[in-house]
């Protein structure tokens, strides 16, 4: 059986009875935090301000007011009224694609007959020319039946151990900045000059991922690294401290969105030890810990205005015995945090997602969820799947209505749909 590529593959961490090297290390350092919390705290409230300043009100960054929010909706609506309901329910998947820079027949008949919301990128998609790359992006978007509403271009350029694209788009991993900040002498000051450090690298990878045909980056991590789950996101985080990782994903954020590159903020509401990829993962933590590791999410959410969340497979038994990507628990979650974008799951060909893929997606949809990482071999099944929900109701037509009218949005946001 051929091996498919996973999402955000990495490969898991092993704590034998020996312990590795890195796992204690990890420990170490989330054992001693060298800056307060409250001084983080202080700077960042003083900061938010300028932070925002600084960055939201350049003329290439997507910042709304409220008469373009009102503009955008609109638009979104009627055009989703204009697309049969078939076409919609292509539009909630994200798909990766077969081939290294080459678009088969095959794969073009299937961007045809069943055109994605968006197209996801791997690794193995990439070859070491960048504007090669640039027009297989093109070729890619030229397949898809509907070109009046293009696709996403998504990837994993999260930094270090995650990232598809290398040279002027290369990121270093997000706890490299954590571990800048201990080598620094004066705490206050080296958080901003950190925290600027990764906007700044952030706006040049976004840039040249932009240039080169990328729309949506699946980034940052806003999970805190805990001793529970450093074996799994090892440095994908930007570490144990809350007000820090607020700081560093926020402007990981502007970053990106200076370029026109749409964020993801994952996974909420975090992981365990267990790589969902090959195991079931559960967390069972009190509300207290629970909150603390929700924090980042609403702050961001807060400020930012992120164009997605991510959802994981994790369970939290307090909240439901199911994955959380097939529960409306994580929806409501989300959205009485106000946030009003696409929520989309983790990738359902993933052990932790408990369920087949067509069982998963239609489950994940009727919960809320607005977006779906799909898979070629598996995405004729999985749309049929859906179609049958809608026949028989398990599924309306106004939720997938609702989650195309959130992914239109966000295209036109992003200068995607003019």
């Amino acid at each position: 059986m051929t091996k498919i590529p996973q999402h955000d593959t990495i490969t898991p961490l092993k704590v034998s009875a020996g312990k590795t090297l890195l796992f204690v290390l990890f420990a170490a350092v989330l054992l001693m935090v060298p800056v307060s919390n409250i001084m983080l705290e202080e700077q960042a409230a003083s900061d938010r301000i300028a932070q925002n300043r600084t960055t939201r009100n350049q003329n290439n960054t997507p910042s709304i007011s409220s008469s373009r929010h009102r503009e955008m909706t609109n638009q979104a609506s009627m055009i989703v009224s204009s697309i049969d309901i078939r076409t919609l329910a292509a539009q909630v998947f994200l798909t990766a694609v077969d081939g290294r820079e080459t678009i088969s027949q095959g794969t073009r008949q299937l961007l045809t007959e069943i055109p994605p919301g968006g197209i996801i990128l791997f690794g193995y998609n990439l070859g070491p020319n960048p504007e090669r790359t640039r027009e297989y992006i093109e070729e890619l978007s030229s397949c898809i039946g509907d070109v009046t509403v293009v696709p996403f271009i998504a990837t994993d350029q999260e930094g270090g151990g995650v990232q598809r694209f290398r040279g002027d788009a290369a990121l270093p991993s997000p706890f490299s900045y954590w571990e800048r900040l201990q080598g620094m002498e004066n705490q206050r000051n080296a958080v901003n000059t950190v925290v600027s450090s990764v906007e700044e690298e952030a706006a040049v990878s976004g840039r040249e991922l932009r240039r080169i045909g990328v729309t949506m980056n699946l980034a940052p991590v806003a999970e805190i690294l805990t001793t529970e789950n450093s074996p799994f996101l090892r440095n994908r985080s930007y570490g144990p401290d809350s007000s820090f990782t607020i700081r560093a994903s926020a402007a990981f954020i502007r970053g990106m969105e200076s370029a026109r590159v749409a964020t993801t903020l994952k996974h909420f509401p975090g992981n365990s030890s267990a790589d969902p990829h090959y195991h079931r993962a559960v967390m069972t933590i009190s509300e207290a810990e629970l909150e603390r590791k929700i924090h980042p999410f609403r702050e961001l959410i807060r400020l930012e205005s992120p164009a997605v969340v991510m959802v994981s497979h994790i369970i939290v038994p307090s909240w439901d015995t199911k994955p959380l990507s097939r529960s409306s628990v994580a929806v409501r979650k989300l959205r009485e945090m106000s946030f009003t974008g696409i929520i989309m799951s983790d990738d359902f060909a993933m052990v932790a997602a408990g369920a087949s893929p067509e069982i998963s997606v239609v489950e994940a949809l009727a919960a809320g969820v607005d977006m779906i990482i799909v898979w070629p071999r598996d995405i004729r099944r999985i749309y049929q799947a859906v179609l049958n929900a809608l026949e028989t109701g398990e599924l309306s037509e106004a939720r997938i209505r609702q989650a195309a009218e959130r992914i239109l949005y966000q295209k036109i946001r992003y200068g995607l749909v003019s």
